[in-house]
């Protein structure tokens, strides 16, 4: 076998071991798209490049192997066969990169743990769902602490729902032993305020909820 035809062996092996590689980033992409580890965007955005530079990889290789099969060179015609080649330019697929928050090296933008200190510095995407003061206010308005047990405050709810509860009894007992008396008044209007109090209570604890 001639240098010549040695060379354009090495030259296909090339692209297709560099076509593999970006086959096996495209499959990494996949597995940390479906972990929640990228965006859906910058997964679209990756995917769309190396598989641009693999179309480029393979559209060249197809040539080469075309011109390798009808006894030419990828690139010359038959006029120019004796012409110096042009040296390849390499097809490298860019990559992003990032600093390492620990030991401040540049690594790869996918990594998840630094190759240099070990130390992770990817880690996954938490989804917090936000609580609407409105909303919470409301159904403590129409329940006593349903509001707070919306938040997530399940005793501070039954605390609120209990104490009402409490009160109605003592109105209702009031009122049967003295009709004519102002204590059923006064116990509703403390009643009145606690259920005020709750409302206000419920609105306050969604939007602590929602800035943690």
């Amino acid at each position: 076998m001639t240098l010549d035809k040695q060379n354009e062996m090495e030259d296909i092996k090339s692209h297709k071991d560099k076509i593999k590689k970006i086959n096996t980033l495209l499959d990494k992409l996949d597995e940390r798209l479906a972990c929640g580890e990228i965006t859906e965007s910058r997964y679209r955005e990756l995917r769309d490049r190396y598989k641009a530079e693999a179309e480029k990889l393979k559209d060249h290789l197809t040539e080469q192997e075309i011109m390798q099969e009808v006894g030419l060179e990828a690139g010359k015609d038959e006029a120019a066969e004796y012409r110096e080649e042009e040296p390849e330019t390499e097809v490298v697929v860019q990559r992003n990169t990032k600093y390492c928050s620990n030991c401040g090296n540049l690594i790869d933008e996918m990594a998840e743990i630094c190759p240099r200190c070990g130390v992770r510095v990817m880690f996954p995407q938490v989804y917090r769902q936000t609580k609407s003061g409105g909303l919470a206010a409301l159904l403590s308005a129409i329940i006593p602490g349903l509001g707070q047990i919306y938040c997530g405050r399940l005793m501070r709810g039954a605390g609120f729902f209990i104490l009402n509860f409490f009160f109605l009894l003592l109105i209702g007992a009031a009122a049967e032993d003295s009709p004519n008396s102002d204590d059923p008044g006064i116990l509703f209007l403390i009643m009145i305020l606690i259920w005020i109090w709750n409302i206000f209570d419920a609105n306050k604890i969604a939007n602590k909820t929602n800035q943690v």
